[in-house]
């Protein structure tokens, strides 16, 4: 779709032809405007891809309009509306550079042979436009890819000093300076951002090159080893300490401005300075990356000196059997509680004394969940086992900082309790169906919870306390539930006397089976059997 603008001071004349060419290109958008001045404010406003325009007007006059055209940037293509007696007028106007006239009164078929011929002109300059900018990026790709890679070989291993003069002549570098490293804090969100990662990591570089310039010579590159990592080498005439104040401002609004645009997160380490950077970079590099490392802990830091946490960083070495024995414990004992406190301390105490390398804390937690895992090893199968561990390993290593490595942490933990409750869940559950079915096959002999118990190999106590648990009774009551049950089968199905289905069903006294059935009834065992004859003798 096109805008074209119509200029014109005869309100009639300019309406009739917006109104043609807004029939024969209705999917353009149609302006007016009653002269030149009224048109640049227009132009200015809008982006303006054509110009019908009359030449004799006041204020500003179609010539004047022109002129003020050629003097800006826009490429707008003009079209002269002139009469017979100005047609020296057009021909002045495509001295100029309009591109066509047309005399008045204009006519439809002229409209649309000059709307074609616009527009397949604008058609073609794209075009070559278009090749010219290929040719010209095919050009700086592979004039980008060379010094990419020497200056990601430099930073990272070094180079021979003739390649360094190469780099410092080509990019008009001082030698004192640092290496600042702005690093992705998820890779992945690559593959999801709906926008055009080259497009994206192209103004990522401009971003970056623009705020560091303003301290001082330098360049950016990506990683040759790591795409997703931009590396900029800073020189500056000043010292470092003079600078820091303003770099860590830019860097911290050029994070925030990649999460606006992209909803990419970033993390920038800085290293220290180096006199003699080309013989140096290498070391800055490594600090830079270091420090951007640190992320993992100081995960509300989005900017990183070297400098600032090279003092509390320590080496760990993995010596927690202490720890690993209390979270043991506590998931044996299923107490979900004490595993959040363990977790805790744990947790803070690393932190107390100084700041371990990333890597070598997770696989610290690694091996911690290693070691724990142990306490589940008889309730799962030895497939399911490596399974779990696989997955807890791969959770956690994952982790993009200390806050998320402790939750995952602690859900692993209380996956390895679940375990083990389920797994006595399900123990329990079996136990519990083979007392009942002992029950129903034995109710009517001399039965008691230690009679039972010894006989199924459990303790009273443990058979006692899963009956409450899990049927929420005790084994006297659900016993006694079962004997009244048979017994009304009896009265309902036999003509047995009422003393003799007592002891049928186990009772020792028949005044007591009476009793109890009334107090569960409200009637007598002999007024529930005639009620029963009753109403099946109204049902017949």
């Amino acid at each position: 779709m096109q805008n074209i603008l119509v200029v014109d001071d005869e309100a009639i004349q300019r309406r009739v032809l917006a109104k043609m060419i807004r029939e024969a290109r209705p999917n353009c958008k149609v302006l007016e405007a009653k002269n030149g001045q009224e048109a640049l404010g227009v132009i200015q406003r809008d982006d303006i891809d054509i110009v019908f325009t009359d030449i004799k007007m006041p204020i500003l006059d179609g010539l004047e309009l022109i002129e003020e055209m050629n003097a800006s940037s826009h490429d707008i293509k003009v079209i002269i509306l002139s009469g017979y007696r100005y047609f020296e007028y057009a021909q002045k106007a495509i001295q100029l550079g309009a591109f066509d006239y047309l005399v008045k009164p204009v006519k439809e078929e002229s409209i649309a042979q000059i709307l074609e011929k616009v527009e397949s002109s604008i058609r073609k300059e794209k075009t070559n436009q278009l090749e010219n900018e290929e040719i010209k990026q095919q050009l700086n790709r592979t004039l980008s890819v060379y010094y990419e890679r020497l200056l990601s070989d430099w930073v990272t291993g070094g180079i021979a000093e003739s390649k360094c003069n190469e780099i410092r002549q080509q990019f008009s570098l001082e030698s004192k300076g640092i290496v600042i490293v702005a690093k992705l804090n998820d890779e992945s969100l690559l593959m999801e951002s709906l926008y055009s990662v080259d497009r994206m990591k192209s103004d990522m570089l401009s971003g970056i090159e623009g705020r560091s310039s303003s301290i001082g010579p330098s360049v950016s590159f990506y990683s040759g080893e790591d795409k997703s990592m931009l590396i900029t080498v800073l020189t500056m005439v000043r010292s470092f300490t003079e600078e820091i104040g303003t770099l860590t401002k830019l860097l911290k609004e050029f994070t925030a401005q990649t999460f606006e645009q992209f909803g990419m997160p970033l993390t920038i380490g800085i290293g220290e300075e180096r006199s003699n950077l080309f013989q140096e970079a290498r070391h800055s590099c490594k600090e830079a990356l270091t420090a951007a490392s640190f992320r993992y802990f100081l995960h509300t830091q989005d900017v990183i000196q070297y400098s600032e946490i090279s003092g509390l960083i320590r080496t760990m070495h993995y010596d927690y059997l202490k720890e690993e024995e209390l979270f043991k414990e506590s998931i044996r004992k299923t107490k979900s509680e004490q595993i959040v406190k363990h977790v805790d301390d744990w947790f803070e105490r690393i932190l107390e004394n100084g700041l371990p390398y990333p890597d070598q804390w997770n696989k610290a937690v690694i091996r911690m969940v290693s070691g724990v895992a142990s306490a589940i090893k008889d309730f799962v199968t030895d497939q399911d086992y490596k399974d779990i561990l696989l997955e807890a390993e791969t959770r956690l290593s994952a982790s993009s900082d200390y806050a998320i490595c402790k939750s995952r942490f602690l859900d692993t933990l209380l996956q390895f309790m679940d375990i083990i409750q389920k797994s006595r869940s399900k123990k329990h559950e079996t136990v519990i169906a083979t007392c009942i079915h002992y029950l129903e096959m034995n109710y009517m002999e001399d039965l008691s919870l230690d009679r039972v118990s010894n006989h199924l190999f459990f303790s009273p106590n443990y058979l006692s306390l899963i009956f409450k648990n899990h049927l929420g009774m005790t084994f006297s009551k659900y016993l006694t539930d079962v004997r009244i049950k048979k017994g009304i089968e009896l009265l309902q199905n036999s003509n047995m006397k009422v003393y003799e289905i007592a002891a049928k069903v186990g009772f020792k006294d028949d005044k007591y089976f009476y009793r109890v059935f009334k107090s569960r009834f409200g009637v007598t065992p002999d007024e529930y059997r005639r009620n029963n004859h009753m109403h099946k003798k109204e049902v017949d």
